[in-house]
């Protein structure tokens, strides 16, 4: 284990911590006293341990891919494996960031790919801005294709609440894919744990996970007995919401994300009139997401 540079910036209500070397994770993000996200120990940390607390940013794809493999534009794909058979989460959450921007309550980090590595044929960047102001967080992720051929792509943010209280949902989603994600779901229903706007529902206290498709852009978190609130909202790319809740329940994920598991394969096959999002030559994509403490 060794000691790593940690980027702190604040407003007058919050205070967010980020290891760029990490993976670029958010490793600690508060409100006075509250943990918004679970955190990541501040001191030091296994570089190789996947600690289930903060925030990481999903690039080029989110969750799955099946066999790590895919077609995209009638090309067979072969990438490399980090969850063995299949690869998960793109590649973000495993390198190192470099810092381009710091101010006390902003700071902007990228990432530069290079064809070929982890198995991805393009080269790309990615960035991730992040912004405080009052009791509201401003999350910007950016991807720019730099190869010469089309790029698939996909994003989102990954971060870990604390369930250590009732937990309460409120969002609006047209269908749910049916299935867990590990088993790769090709078929979709209409939602049967609404978690409707205007009353909100509690979160399931098992194991389980669901992704929801045509996610409308707003989730509010409520944690009932500790009387606080946040509210995410996400850019309309952002179109699935993915819910998690690990065995034993110490902590839940809310996820949104461009596409659901095992997207390029389930557009290749046409299922679910799903699409594959990509980047020309040279073109950029950003989505923003804010996270707001209700006071």
């Amino acid at each position: 284990m060794r000691v790593l540079k940690i980027i702190s910036i604040e407003s007058s209500k919050l205070k967010l911590n980020i290891t760029p070397e990490y993976g670029g994770k958010i490793i600690n993000f508060t409100y006075e006293d509250f943990n918004i996200f679970r955190p990541i120990p501040l001191g030091k940390i296994n570089l190789e341990e996947a600690y289930k607390g903060g925030s990481f940013a999903l690039v080029p794809f989110s969750n799955r891919l099946k066999n790590a493999e895919f077609y995209f534009e009638d090309i067979f794909y072969k990438i490399n494996t980090n969850a063995f058979p299949h690869s998960i989460h793109g590649h973000g959450n495993y390198v190192s960031w470099d810092v381009i921007k710091k101010t006390k309550s902003s700071t902007v980090i990228k990432y530069e790919h290079n064809s070929n590595e982890l198995g991805w044929p393009w080269p790309y960047q990615a960035q991730q801005s992040f912004s405080l102001k009052d009791s509201e967080c401003t999350i910007k992720l950016t991807l720019k294709n730099k190869s010469s051929i089309n790029m698939p792509f996909g994003f989102g943010i990954h971060p870990f609440f604390n369930f250590d209280d009732e937990i309460k949902l409120k969002f609006k989603a047209e269908r749910e894919w049916i299935g867990l994600p590990e088993n790769f779901p090709t078929k979709t229903k209409l939602v049967d744990n609404s978690f409707n706007i205007n009353n909100g529902k509690k979160l399931w206290k098992t194991e389980k996970t669901i992704c929801y498709e045509n996610f409308e852009g707003e989730v509010q978190i409520f944690w009932v007995n500790k009387n606080k609130e946040i509210k995410i909202k996400a850019d309309r790319v952002f179109n699935h919401l993915i819910v998690h809740v690990p065995n034993g329940g110490k902590y839940f994920c809310i996820e949104p994300v461009s596409h659901p598991t095992d997207s390029f394969n389930l557009a290749h096959k046409k299922i679910e009139n799903i699409k594959n999002q990509f980047l020309k030559p040279n073109e950029s994509f950003t989505g923003s997401i804010t996270i707001a403490v209700e006071q």
